[in-house]
């Protein structure tokens, strides 16, 4: 018989039924719990018989059974079934509680059955259902359930017939554990009653009503059967059942807990199954149940790593097919185990992790972590932050969300200790947090790592920062092997499509390189295109400046204002282009010339904006052209329409840059900073005369490249997570997968296919995060203009609801790439299309052309025949038959000559500062200035195999990027005789903030569940500008802020950034604004970074024994990228000499006095807290103050050091590349 003690009458139970009459109900409060009805399943029942009797839960695991405890198997169609009139019932105000242990067994997915139930399942919407309660249950997946309250309400009238009511729990987990304890409280005609309990916790918010009700259960007989039907599918509990108990009342929340008890099954490690010197980390994916239970039967190893110290935080990384990120498992068992050996004595030992852990010494387990809390959506308390350890002075405080318990051991330090560290962790959000075991060594306040070497490490703040940088290292190159071995899995092939690039090289003719110009300087071939571009316009530009009006200072203003929306690009309505000289000449559907140089009277244009008549004059909408704008055009065309190829300020090249300006601009290019003074001297200290190819070759090997391209291409794919809720457009965080690609120097045809392709992790940083399209009627047309823009040239975004007025692009063409990314005809929604009766209003004829109409079938077919040929996908796509592959093909194709050069025109646009195609998103706007470069760039592009870096190379090395720039314009010009000074981008400017000072960039780890409560996605901890999204939420409660997240959000911001990118973007807004110079100056972030504390570089920097002079040059090395002028060193000596003898602070200050509290955060799962919004508050305060000032250096002459730091950042050369 089984060890529960529920009450008096278990304990004399003679058989395996018992029935107790019920008490009566009180109208004040409900009787205590009393069992009704009680099935143990030890042996064959009076009242029926179950198909079989099986071992039921059992010691050691399950300490509260006997050992040779017996349960029912369930396993045929006949349920076993108790007279009604021996049955229990209960009615309106009563409360039933289920009570039973349960193993599903062969329970089919999907199909709901009725374990337990008094009266007929099948009466189910006939007048005489008698259903008076069941308990129910279904199997959601292999590895989910959930358990259900059913009854039949009590009819208003007898002929009624009864509604059935049905709660359902949330998925149980079942992973991990044979058996499950379930209890289920409820009171009939209280639907918020119903309250689940599973193995010994209460499951919050677990569980809704399909439809509920304040009534009673019908009162008619009928039978109580156990195992049964569920209406007309005839689907039978199949499973185990043990200690089923019907009680009537509520149990209480304590007399639940008691009824559940497990022991964990011992550790299978051996002294044996370790190596002396190492961790042994072993790794287990399957059998593993959720983060509040421990298996009852050990998992096996899926991976075994190893390790120098007890101190994890995060494992290496899941890779798919192709190298890309996939989903990493749901749970996960972790053990390490490492002999250890302690001194002689009395130590303490500390335990620490997010999920269930428990730390195991020589087979005894001496600490293990309470669980963690149940999400109480929001309303827990503040104050539970209160309760933490403090074991010593510079004891490392406990990371929001992890468990931690410390405990005394004594050590004979005769021999290694085996130690086992274990702990379960997974489920939505990655649950390692900060495991650990550490001790202290007797008689000493200090803690450090448990390691099986030599090695101390030690678990403070500092020591913990220095091993989480080394050992984040070492997973950065086990990830990098690993996905780099999951890509050559497809290396054959790649080498296929490497064939056929080189068989299309061999097949085409190569774009001639045109003879250098005399006296044109040159580094390469690009130097040849630009000079000869130039040398080709000379002439043109001398008779451009003419008296009378010009063309790029008065009319390309005027037409671009007043005509441009309709009468530019590919698709200009009545045929009519002037933005060019050649359309304007040509005319358009009316056959007239708009332009006839020298006769206005002639020209249409003259016409039509100066005609009366409604029906001819232009602009159709709107206000009519000024008269004197009418007169400026006339005598333009007077004048002769002199109209230049080129606006250019002069044809005189500038020479080579200087070495250090040479060196800042190069580096900002490649890696999004200014170069370190180490680099500096290093480049200063190479005297060969190539010195400048080896700097490139030396950043373009760089990972932080990776990191300056981030941003651009969050950019251009419209990369949009979010950390709370989703909003329009949000996608996954596919941002991971585009690192990594670039990190790798990815071939972009392999980057492209795997794009498309949209396989992996959707919301843990694979490509298939691309294809979630939030709030999207018609996601895959949204992807497939991103694709269309991106990578053709092609812009799609007003197809998406009707054929574009500006665009040559029709909205058929943008649902053929939604339907190939699809895999299957698509329909138009009625929400993308424009009514043809709201575009006719007004009787002139619309400028908007809708043929689609709503609910038309479009089938996946590639648009872009003038592009590349259908054709040509049969032999490079790796499945034919996937429409998906077919467009990766068909995208990247050798003979697809527009992709090469998209793609080239990108890279050159964002090292010069002008794309050859002026938008790089968007070609039918402008045309290219340099075509034959822009198909040589493209061709050797396809040459290098597709790489960023090799034509990144060829531009970087060319003498038109190393001229020195032209201080006074204000954008490079078209013929790219000098560059243009250009701003630093959004990221550019944060990074190199942090970077030039020295300061570290420390925010919030980006998520709203810090403490992994919750259950909230997160997105780390940024280390750049790239790395961080809008921190918005639905409501703007303010309760949930990240302060120091927000503080840089707000530069970027000004500056052009966007933290939620609805929309893809490849020119951002970059005109100057107010807001700019004020958080530069005197913004939060800038603070930090001009506020010396003891983390700063520049205090560092500070304190060294150097001269004055010396110390001003590094600063001006490290700020500006170059030494000072006379009068510049002649201002800083001023200003920094007083006190700077006496300036360092040998004696750190008495902290002996101050007492350590652990920082604290704000959460989602304390959002709704009422002192929330006092400690958001406080943040933001702390976050504006910034760190301590250094204790280090002597105030006053501190506050000299910042105000030159400042006055240095606050240049506009410091903003510029030059």
């Amino acid at each position: 018989m089984k060890r529960y003690f529920y009450s008096q009458v278990l304990v004399l139970l003679l058989c395996s039924l018992q029935f107790v009459d019920a008490a009566a109900p009180n109208e004040n409060s409900l009787p205590p719990a009393k069992p009704v009805a009680t099935w143990l399943f030890d042996g064959k029942d009076a009242f029926g018989s179950w198909h079989d009797t099986v071992a039921g839960p059992r010691p050691p695991l399950h300490p509260l059974f006997h050992a040779t405890n017996l349960a029912a198997d369930f396993v045929s169609e006949k349920p076993l079934i108790i007279p009604g009139n021996e049955a229990p019932s209960f009615k309106h105000g009563e409360a039933l509680t289920f009570d039973f242990w349960i193993s599903p067994g062969d329970l089919k997915e999907k199909q709901p059955v009725f374990l337990l139930a008094k009266g007929d399942p099948d009466r189910a919407g006939q007048v005489d259902d008698n259903l008076n309660f069941a308990l129910t249950v279904e199997r959601v997946s292999s590895s989910l359930m959930r358990v259900g309250v059913c009854f039949a309400a009590e009819p208003e009238k007898d002929d009624d017939i009864p509604v059935r009511h049905q709660w359902w729990s949330g998925s149980i987990n079942l992973t991990g554990l044979d058996w499950h304890h379930i209890a289920i409280p409820y009171t009939f005609g209280d639907p918020t009653s119903v309250m689940l309990f599973v193995n010994g916790r209460m499951q919050l918010f677990s569980g809704k009503w399909e439809k509920s009700t304040e009534r009673g259960p019908v009162q008619r007989p009928g039978d109580l059967r156990i195992g049964g039907v569920s209406g007309e599918a005839k689907a039978f509990y199949r499973g185990r059942i043990d200690s089923l108990i019907l009680h009537r009342g509520v149990l209480k929340n304590e007399e639940i807990e008691e009824r559940y008890a497990i022991v964990p099954p011992p550790t299978p490690v051996t002294r044996e199954d370790v190596k002396a010197g190492e961790v042994r980390v072993e790794l287990c994916t399957s059998g593993v149940p959720g983060r509040r239970e421990w298996p009852d039967t050990l998992p096996t190893s899926s991976e075994i790593l190893t390790e120098e110290a007890f101190g994890f935080f995060e494992l290496p990384k899941k890779y798919e097919s192709g190298g890309v990120l996939g989903n990493p498992p749901g749970n996960t068992f972790l053990r390490a185990s490492g002999l250890v050996t302690l001194p002689k004595g009395k130590h303490r030992l500390l335990l620490r992790a997010r999920g269930i852990s428990r730390l195991i010494v020589d087979g005894k387990t001496v600490l293990d972590t309470p669980l963690m809390p149940s999400s109480l959506n929001g309303h827990h308390l503040t104050t539970e932050q209160d309760t933490y350890l403090n074991l010593g002075p510079d004891f490392r405080f406990a990371p929001p969300g992890n468990r931690e318990e410390w405990c005394e051991f004594e050590s004979t330090g005769e021999k290694p200790h085996l130690v086992v560290l274990e702990t379960i962790f997974g489920t939505v959000r990655p649950g390692l947090g900060e495991t650990v075991a550490a001790w202290s060594r007797e008689g000493e306040a200090t803690w450090q790592l448990l390691s099986p070497t030599d090695r101390h490490v030690p678990y403070t703040d500092e020591g913990w920062a220095a091993y989480e940088k080394e050992r984040r290292a070492n997973l950065e190159r086990i990830n990098t092997e690993q996905r780099l071995a999951m890509r050559a899995a497809q290396d054959p092939y790649w080498e296929k499509r490497r064939e056929a690039v080189e068989t299309w090289l061999a097949a085409t003719p190569e774009i001639e390189v045109p003879a250098l110009p005399e006296n044109m300087p040159a580094h390469n071939a690009i130097d040849h295109f630009i000079g000869a571009r130039i040398a080709e316009v000379a002439a043109a530009y001398e008779n451009g400046h003419s008296e009378g009006p010009q063309y790029f200072d008065d009319i390309e203003p005027l037409l671009e204002s007043r005509c441009y929306d309709c009468h530019q690009g590919g698709k200009s309505q009545g045929d009519l282009r002037l933005d060019t000289l050649a359309g304007a000449q040509q005319g358009g559907e009316s056959e007239l010339p708009a332009v006839v140089p020298g006769a206005p009277d002639k020209s249409e244009l003259i016409y039509r904006i100066s005609t009366d008549d409604e029906g001819e004059i232009m602009p159709p909408e709107g206000d009519r052209m000024k008269p004197e704008e009418v007169a400026l055009l006339k005598k333009w065309i007077e004048q002769g329409a002199n109209w230049p190829e080129f606006d250019v300020t002069t044809l005189e090249l500038p020479p080579l840059t200087d070495e250090l300006t040479f060196l800042r601009r190069v580096t900002l290019d490649t890696v999004g900073v200014p170069p370190s003074e180490a680099e500096i001297l290093e480049f200063l200290g190479d005297t060969s005369k190539d010195r400048r190819l080896k700097a490139i070759d030396r950043l373009l090997a760089d990972s932080r490249w990776a990191d300056h391209w981030m941003g651009y291409w969050l950019d251009v794919l419209a990369e949009n997570p979010v950390i709370i809720s989703g909003s329009l457009n949000n996608t996954g965080a596919f941002r991971w997968w585009i690192y990594d690609a670039l990190r790798d120097d990815l071939p972009m045809d392999a980057f492209v296919t795997q794009l498309i392709r949209m396989r992996g992790s959707s919301d843990k940083g694979g490509p298939a995060g691309f294809a979630v399209a939030g709030q999207n009627d018609a996601p895959m047309a949204e992807k497939g203009a991103i694709i269309a823009s991106a990578f053709l040239g092609v812009e799609m975004k007003c197809a998406r609801c009707h054929d574009a007025p500006a665009h040559v692009s029709k909205q058929e063409e943008l649902f053929q790439l939604a339907a190939m990314l699809t895999r299957e005809p698509v329909k138009v929604p009625a929400t993308s299309s424009v009514s043809t009766e709201m575009l006719s209003a007004g009787g002139r004829t619309p400028l908007i052309q809708v043929t689609l109409k709503p609910g038309t079938e479009v089938q996946p077919v590639w648009p872009f025949d003038q592009f590349c040929s259908e054709e040509a996908s049969q032999e490079l796509a790796e499945n034919p038959k996937d429409s998906r592959d077919q467009l990766a093909a068909l995208v990247t194709a050798p003979q697809n000559e527009r992709f090469a050069q998209v793609m080239a025109n990108r890279i050159w646009q964002r090292l010069m500062g002008r794309g050859l195609v002026e938008n790089p998103a968007d070609w039918e706007k402008s045309e290219s200035t340099h075509p034959e470069l822009l198909s040589w760039l493209g061709r050797e592009f396809v040459r290098s195999g597709y790489s960023l870096k090799e034509v990144s190379r060829l531009i970087l090395a060319s003498h038109a990027y190393q001229r020195g720039s032209l201080p006074d314009l204000l954008q490079t010009e078209a013929l790219y005789v000098g560059p243009a000074p250009r701003r630093m981008t959004a990221e550019q400017i944060v990074d190199s903030l942090f970077a030039s000072t020295g300061k570290p960039f420390k925010v919030e780890e980006l998520t709203f569940d810090a403490d992994g409560i919750s259950g909230q996605s997160s997105l780390g901890k940024a280390r750049r500008a790239w790395m961080l999204t809008s921190t918005a939420n639905e409501r703007d409660r303010p309760s949930l802020s990240l302060p120091r997240v927000q503080a840089v959000t707000t530069v970027l911001e000004s500056f052009g950034w966007r933290g939620s990118r609805q929309s893809p973007v490849t020119l951002r807004e970059s005109d100057p604004n107010v807001l700019q110079p004020a958080v530069l100056s005197n913004g939060t972030m800038s603070g930090w970074t001009t506020r010396l504390s003891d983390d700063h570089g520049t205090t560092e920097l500070a304190v060294k024994n150097q001269s004055l002079d010396s110390l001003i040059n590094s600063l001006y090395l490290r700020l500006l990228t170059r030494k000072p002028t006379d009068s510049e060193l002649e201002f800083a000596r001023e200003l920094l000499s007083p006190g700077y003898e006496e300036r360092r602070v040998t004696a750190p200050p008495d902290l002996s006095g101050v007492k350590r509290t652990r920082p604290k955060y704000t959460a989602w799962s304390i959002h709704l807290d009422g002192p929330a919004n006092a400690l958001a508050q406080e943040l933001e305060t702390m976050a504006r103050r910034g760190d301590p000032p250094t204790w280090k250096l002597t105030s006053e002459w501190r506050e000299r050091l910042e105000d030159f730091l400042w006055l240095t950042l606050n240049q506009p050369e410091w903003l510029y590349i030059r």
